[in-house]
């Protein structure tokens, strides 16, 4: 940090507190910042730099970005900006700077404005350069976190412990338990650097060892080495190393959640797939179509109700699994009723049907769309620090442990369940007892589009929507039916929790590409042990 700052600063804290300003007319002060002339203005601005105000802090930091605006009789500057489409004008959620600093909502929805609509608050550059000495603590209490994150980061390579104060003073009214981490760890690394005391520094390696923010084993690491060899270049070094061993752990935990979540998206598609499979005995390689039509639905749905509202994710759910399932009632009773038991014929049919899906949904919806996640599944839930688990990926899991209960509950505890199975082990039979087998087929085709729909549904939440997205999983949702044996639940839930988990492990050691590759050798070399795979169904694939 550049000397001349501190000695500037030093300054403004000393007139502040000859000023002695009071809320009330800092509350004045900012009024006539929007209200007054221009003369006004810079006299109400030169006094508030010297406040050294951190509730102003937001208001100086949007003069100095030249985005003050007013709306609606309230002060402010312009925040995160919405996803728009291609030749949309840009749109901003607004953020009141002063007296609360907090994004504008209505209706419980942000309000979203262009520029354009706001009534701009100008400063003369000579104003604004009053504010120069202020600037590097300005985003220390901005509204957006991740300006006020970076803000206190900035200042962890000072050795001068100046700033200590105003970052103690920013910390007061910080709520975010992440950028708390931040600051202390910014705190701590500045008196760090300042210290002479061999034993304050040895309680301040100790007080960032247990704060542990994101960049303490680099904050340590980097002061180990410019030490002199002795006990404290040691203890440094022993700590940073700690922490890398606790990243090392914490590493393999996550690896371990997105092995869990990449297998409940297996799952869920391989479960229609399976008991498709294992009922009629055809190769449906459009059955990742399936998954994609469910997607563009959640899409559709998306623009056809209101765009402020989240409502339109959880009334795609179930409408994402009934259109699926038209689709695939169509395809059975036009094409795949005439495939039964030839895999081959199917194969190159169903491949055909896959091929005209993923042309179509390309014709109409173009090359990439994507979905908004809905507010309630943004964010993360952090177990532990550096432990982050996603929203959306949780509730993934949830979706597809809730998807496995409710097959085995129609599977087993059904009377629709039971003539299901039946016909897997042995059509004939259960025609001559009275089942309606074409019946079957058509309400099972049904079914299990209607699974990789909602699937569908659900991908929207961690990735774009795009025509040959079914294409993407269709070969690991085979590989985990035929792993887990073709027409049993249990195996593929078993299967797509393994296929997911050791993708994870082999990526975290190799790249993407040669972990499929390592994934699909492991398959290969098993099927040669047990190509019925782990759990074989009897049923009349297994008899052929």
């Amino acid at each position: 940090m550049n000397k001349r700052i501190y000695i500037i600063t030093s300054l403004i804290f000393c007139i502040s507190r000859l000023l002695g300003q009071n809320t009330a007319s800092v509350d004045e002060l900012v009024k006539q910042l929007w209200k007054g002339n221009d003369t006004t203005k810079s006299n109400a601005l030169k006094i508030l730099v010297t406040t050294v105000n951190t509730n102003v802090f937001p208001v100086l930091s949007a003069i100095n970005d030249k985005s003050l605006y007013e709306y609606q009789d309230k002060l402010v500057t312009v925040g995160p900006k919405k996803p728009s489409e291609e030749g949309q004008k840009e749109m901003y959620s607004l953020v009141e700077v002063y007296p609360e600093g907090k994004i504008l909502t209505e209706n419980n929805q942000t309000i979203y404005k262009n520029t354009s609509d706001l009534k701009e608050i100008a400063f003369s550059r000579a104003d604004r350069l009053l504010i120069a000495p202020l600037v590097p603590y300005l985003n220390l209490v901005s509204p957006i976190s991740e300006k006020r994150k970076l803000a206190y980061t900035q200042f962890q390579g000072s050795t001068d412990s100046m700033a200590v104060p105003m970052i103690q003073k920013a910390l007061k009214v910080e709520t975010d338990p992440d950028i708390l981490r931040v600051g202390k760890e910014t705190i701590y690394s500045v008196l760090l650097n300042d210290s002479k005391d061999p034993k304050e520094r040895k309680l301040l390696i100790d007080s960032l060892f247990n704060n542990w923010g994101s960049n303490t084993e680099s904050i340590l690491s980097t002061y180990a080495a410019a030490q002199p060899e002795g006990e404290l270049k040691t203890y440094a070094t022993q700590k940073a190393k700690e922490l890398e061993n606790k990243h090392t752990v914490l590493g393999v935990f996550q690896n371990l959640f997105s092995g869990i979540s990449l297998g409940s998206i297996l799952i869920m598609i391989a479960l229609g797939l399976s008991v498709i499979y294992g009922l009629a005995g055809v190769i449906n390689m459009a059955h990742g179509e399936f998954l994609m039509i469910g997607a563009y639905t959640t899409f559709v749905i998306q623009n056809l109700l209101p765009k402020s509202s989240d409502l339109f994710f959880w009334v795609s759910l179930p409408v994402s699994f009934i259109v699926s399932g038209i689709f695939g009632f169509i395809i059975e009773r036009t094409i795949i009723r005439f495939l039964y038991s030839r895999p081959l014929e199917s194969l190159l049919a169903t491949w055909g049907v896959s091929l005209v899906l993923v042309q179509l949904a390309r014709t109409i919806f173009g090359d990439l769309t994507a979905v908004r996640t809905p507010t309630a599944l943004t964010g993360a839930w952090e177990i532990v620090p550096h432990l982050m688990l996603p929203y959306n990926r949780l509730f993934i899991i949830g979706l597809s442990l809730a998807m496995i209960l409710l097959t085995y509950f129609t599977l087993y505890r059904t009377r629709l369940g039971m003539q299901i199975r039946a016909v897997t082990q042995n059509r004939q039979m259960s025609a001559c007892l009275g089942i309606q087998t074409e019946r079957i087929d058509v309400i099972t085709f049904f079914l299990g589009s209607g699974l990789a729909g909602l699937a569908g549904a659900a991908m929207t939440l961690i990735g774009n929507v795009v025509p040959d997205m079914g294409q993407t999983y269709i070969v690991d949702s085979f590989l985990v039916v035929v792993s887990g044996g073709v027409g049993n639940m249990f195996g593929s839930v078993f299967s797509g929790l393994s296929i997911g988990f050791l993708s994870k492990i082999f990526e975290s050691f190799f790249e993407a590409v040669y972990g499929k590759v390592l994934i699909l050798v492991c398959i290969i070399i098993f099927l040669q042990y047990r190509p019925k795979g782990l759990f074989p169904d009897k049923g009349r694939i297994g008899e052929d």
